[in-house]
């Protein structure tokens, strides 16, 4: 008897070696599949979320409805009557900043950081950070409050889609 049970224990030791071996082969690739989590904060990098080319489509002034345009102009992407914002998020934190109104085109570039739910631009030449508050709709559209400090206006909401 005492024979039997030692091969037993030889053959659940060797199985127990075996899917040691096969999880330390599968487990790196899985772990690596996981949502990466930032360290600070504990949420999921959402940072990535925001790298792309995205257009504004929608705005709203705190207690009014949201509009396809901003204080009666509507967003217009080209041409003669363009009136637009668009904004470019490269992976290494910089960003281009296109405002089309009629024909004229301007581009600002800067730096950007997203922690949480908080949006920082801060563009050259500018005193100042800009600083929205961003929520992810989708994959493909995120609405941001903007406050104006030092100003009389109360802020506005808008509502971006992914271009590219």
């Amino acid at each position: 008897m005492g024979g039997k049970d030692n091969g037993v224990n030889i053959k659940t030791w060797v199985c127990l070696v075996f899917a040691s071996f096969v999880l330390s082969v599968v487990w790196p690739p899985l772990y690596a599949l996981e949502e990466k989590k930032d360290v600070k904060t504990g949420a999921p990098d959402v940072a990535s979320e925001l790298v792309g080319t995205w257009e504004i489509v929608r705005t709203k002034e705190p207690g009014k409805p949201y509009a396809e345009g901003y204080r009666g102009r509507p967003f217009v992407s080209k041409g003669a009557n363009a009136f637009t914002l668009i904004l470019e998020y490269r992976k290494d934190g910089t960003f281009r900043r296109i405002s089309r109104v009629g024909d004229n085109e301007t581009v600002q570039q800067g730096t950007w950081v997203l922690a949480g739910h908080e949006l920082r631009h801060r563009r050259a030449g500018a005193q100042r950070e800009e600083v929205m508050y961003i929520r992810f709709d989708g994959p493909n559209q995120y609405t941001s409050l903007e406050v104006f400090e030092d100003t009389p206006d109360p802020g506005l909401f808008a509502q971006f889609r992914r271009v590219r």
